[in-house]
């Protein structure tokens, strides 16, 4: 028999095989005569494996073995009676038989016949995906092939039946079950199909989730986005530039020619109005199309609640059939879906079966249907410990507007509606709310059924917008003074201050900001501590940058933990609480403690697919932070640059100038000196936030970007660094600028050093003695002999600049860096996440590069250098 190519193979199938499974596979479908029938969702990937195994035995038997792929089978409607008479291989004479009328027999013998009529030197592997599918016809067919045991099967089948268990008997028969891709071979895969050496952690870990690992899932996502121009390219990696991601209508599409209408139609309803427990919706689906949608696992049950919920086969099926339904499609379905949990309820109160009463609010107002308001208030409460943003925002947009919510309710509804639009960016969201509050204030009657908190809370909330918009901020403080003026509540009042303090931090005016915190100590009325919150997320991030340390984190901490009691916690300020402790650790030096908070954040928000901290942006700049202080400066690139993408797009919290401060850092590190330029000239921009709260970090970044950079100006920027923290009060950033300048002039004088140690005493823990021991050593013209205080100081996330060294890569560069400080190659290979033989590769080369043989004349060679390096030259 001719040699025959692989063919058939949807394109979703042809992933990139792992070579475990093909191991597996090979070694069950070696043997010959053996069958082989690999079991497994549509999509994951099997019907390539088959493939691949047979090609790869056929490949150790050159020329002895043939492979033949069977096409799919024929849809019930094609009027195509056999999966062989699709096949040419195995098509009878149309002069002598009609395919409508051969029997079973005289098909059998025809296969039988053309498979054995070849070379008797050569044997086939017959590939024969989607078995399940099969007529009993081609079934039976099959089953006589294994019989004669003439050819070798490797079949797929979606799951296994009585009929599929028949085909074939015996130890040679082997029954594979191809699970979905765990994590790493979902990036192989990806990696493989995009062209790039690797898939961003968070965008892999979040495609690995929307598609259970399923191949063919994996793949739509991934061209969705790439299609939609959501993908971004850089240093090898890929990554998503939307967090919540491209589904489009195609993955559900495909579907549609093996669907009949019905089929379709059920689809649609379900995807609408999953998890389906409700017996009204169930009993609206044809029990006909229900079963077959059952049989080919388009839908399944799963245990919720205690009870057995109906949903789509796959999360991705469902996200796929809603993306695909037109607007009016859309309303028609949650219009219909109301309908029918409406009439079930029999007229009792739905507030009796919370999770009913969500359903009802949500899909009812999707539809435009005029919903009783206690039934929207009622969800809208149920749901504020969490939940789908989105959905949050619309029902607050509802209630802030509805003609039958009081003051408070719709004072408290518009608040939230302000907060997630500007979480999610949604801009137009977010000023029709502003204007809703102010017409709230400026309704006597409204304002009137507020209490005290509310009232000021609306107010307050105007005020901070308007700063976050550019706003005149002594304009601001006045309407702050007068409304204080007028307000005797504590609460309220402490509301206030913890405003002005907010507005301030986030102009860039951090003394007074600082004078206006609250005390430290905690209040023992729990509402004013609630009021506080915000007020001492600021306080902590200013005693950071005076290197109070141990009272920035214990306040963050202390406020955190308050600040998740009560009925409404507010998840954003737990975040940004967060995010003020690991800062404090990770500006005192503490890597570990650290990286213990940023792991702890992580696992929280992972464990909430609707947290909001996947939408702020606070948790990954705490990973580029950690890794510039842990010297991996090729991570802190490719993360900065992917988290300065997204948050050109969207940045709730203004984070981006800080980020573009540390990239730059980290690309001045790596000799990328044109792209440092650049991030530092982002790293300036004068846009109110958490980037201004935090200006003496964020200089202090730039700053040794520019002294790494060997820029000019960097001497002078010390001392304007320096006199500016010194007029706001922030000791540390004093000290470190001061530091800076005396490393670039090579100057301590006795004055100097004088200050320094003053300001030393302010600075908790051993960095500020780390510094001065440095300047001393300086001071004292020793700069040859202060390696053991640099590389303390690089221990504590102060990494100073070693001489330049033309030509070296950023890896070499990376690792010279760690080497040159006396780390082990077993240290460097942990840090870097890279082994010790790598280490040791590219050691040597650089050794070359710099003209010395050992890594105890690089550290020579460094020592020497750096103390002589040349000034920062002009450009």
């Amino acid at each position: 028999m001719a040699a025959r190519g692989v063919q058939g193979g949807a394109v979703g199938e042809r992933i990139a095989v792992p070579r475990r499974r093909l191991h597996d596979v090979v070694e069950i479908a070696r043997p010959e005569a053996s069958v082989t029938v690999l079991l497994g969702d549509a999509g994951n990937g099997k019907g390539y494996l088959a493939e691949q195994a047979a090609l790869t035995i056929a490949a150790e038997h050159a020329g002895t073995v043939t492979v033949h792929v069977l096409p799919r089978p024929p849809r019930p409607a094609s009027g195509i009676p056999s999966v062989f008479a699709l096949d040419s291989l195995f098509a009878l004479d149309s002069s002598a038989h009609s395919d409508e009328d051969v029997s079973q027999r005289v098909r059998v013998e025809h296969v039988l016949a053309t498979i054995g009529g070849g070379d008797p030197q050569t044997s086939v592997i017959l590939v024969a995906p989607d078995i399940d599918d099969y007529s009993p016809q081609d079934l039976s067919i099959l089953t006589e092939l294994a019989r004669a045991r003439t050819v070798r099967i490797i079949a797929t089948a979606r799951q296994l039946s009585s009929a599929i268990e028949r085909v074939g008997s015996g130890p040679q028969v082997h029954r594979l079950t191809v699970g979905p891709l765990d994590i790493d071979e979902s990036a192989a895969f990806l990696a493989t199909m995009l062209g790039v050496e690797r898939i961003d952690p968070d965008t892999l870990r979040r495609w690995h989730t929307v598609s259970g690992g399923n191949g063919y899932a994996l793949a739509v996502l991934a061209l969705a986005a790439d299609r939609a121009g959501e993908l971004r390219r850089r240093r090898g990696t890929v990554w998503a530039a939307r967090r919540d991601g491209v589904v489009t209508g195609e993955y559900a599409r495909l579907l549609a020619d093996s669907c009949t209408e019905a089929e379709w139609r059920a689809l649609e309803f379900i995807a609408q109005a999953e998890p389906i427990l409700e017996t009204a919706l169930l009993r609206s689906i044809d029990a006909g199309v229900l079963t077959a949608l059952f049989e080919r696992g388009l839908v399944v049950s799963q245990a919720r609640s205690g009870a057995q919920s109906l949903t789509l086969g796959h999360p991705l099926l469902a996200a796929s059939l809603r993306a695909g339904m037109s607007p009016v499609r859309r309303i028609e379905l949650d219009d219909r879906i109301f309908a029918l949990l409406d009439e079930d309820r029999g007229g009792g109160d739905p507030a009796l079966d919370t999770e009913r009463l969500i359903r009802l609010v949500v899909f009812g107002t999707a539809a435009g249907r005029n919903v009783p308001f206690p039934w929207v208030w009622r969800a809208f409460e149920a749901m504020a410990q969490g939940g789908d943003p989105r959905l949050m925002l619309r029902l607050a947009r509802v209630i802030a507007g509805h003609a039958d919510a009081d003051g408070m309710q719709a004072g408290s509804a518009a608040l939230r509606a302000v907060r997630i639009a500007r979480l999610l960016g949604e801009e137009p969201a977010r000023r029709d709310s502003l204007e809703r509050i102010a017409a709230l204030l400026a309704d006597d009657q409204r304002r009137g059924e507020m209490t005290p908190t509310l009232e000021v809370g609306l107010a307050t909330t105007l005020y901070r917008e308007r700063v976050r918009d550019g706003g005149d901020i002594d304009t601001v403080l006045r309407d702050l003074d007068a409304l204080e003026a007028r307000t005797s509540h504590a609460a309220a009042r402490a509301m206030l201050g913890s405003t002005r303090v907010h507005v301030l931090a986030y102009t860039g005016r951090l003394r007074d900001a600082a004078q206006a915190c609250p005390p430290l100590e905690v209040s023992a009325d729990l509402g004013i501590e609630w009021a506080r919150s915000s007020g001492r997320a600021m306080a902590a991030l200013i005693l950071e940058q005076r290197g109070a340390f141990e009272d920035a984190v214990l306040s963050a901490e202390h406020a955190r933990a308050l600040s998740r009691l009560g009925p409404r916690s507010r998840s954003d300020l737990v975040d940004i609480q967060g995010f003020c402790t690991l800062l404090g650790y990770w500006v005192s030096g503490s890597r570990e403690s650290a990286r213990r908070v940023y792991e702890g954040l992580a696992a929280e928000a992972s464990a909430d697919a609707h947290a909001e901290a996947h939408y702020s942006g606070l948790l990954e700049v705490g990973a580029v932070l950690l890794a510039l202080q842990e010297g991996r400066w090729m991570e802190a690139v490719a993360s900065g640059e992917r988290l300065a993408d997204r948050l050109g797009s969207g940045d709730p919290y203004t984070l981006a100038p800080l980020v573009h401060a540390a990239l730059a850092l980290a690309l001045a590190v790596l000799g990328e000196r044109d792209a440092a330029v650049r991030a530092l000239g982002a790293s300036g921009s004068p846009e109110r936030g958490v980037a201004m709260a935090v200006s003496g970090h964020r200089r202090m970044l730039a700053l040794r970007a520019r002294q790494w950079l060997r820029e000019p100006r960097a001497t002078a920027d010390a001392a304007d660094l320096a006199d500016w923290a010194a007029r706001e009060q922030l000791p540390y950033i004093e000290l470190l600028a001061r530091h800076v300048h005396a490393f670039e002039t090579g100057a301590v004088g006795v004055d100097e050093l004088a200050v320094a140690r003053e300001l030393a005493q302010q600075v908790d823990g051993p960095l500020g003695s780390a510094l001065v021991a440095h300047l001393v050593q300086m001071s004292q013209s020793l700069e040859e002999n202060a390696e053991p205080e640099i590389r303390l100081l690089a221990d504590l996330g102060i990494w100073l600049p070693v001489p330049p060294a033309p030509g070296l890569t950023a890896r070499e560069r990376e690792i010279v860096l760690l080497a040159a400080l006396g780390y082990s190659s077993r240290f460097i290979a942990e840090r870097l996440t890279i082994s010790s033989r790598t280490v040791e590769t590219h050691l040597s080369h650089a050794f070359g590069k710099i003209g010395v043989d050992n890594r105890d004349e690089l550290r020579d060679w460094v020592a020497r250098n750096r103390s002589s390096m040349p000034p920062p030259r002009n450009t």
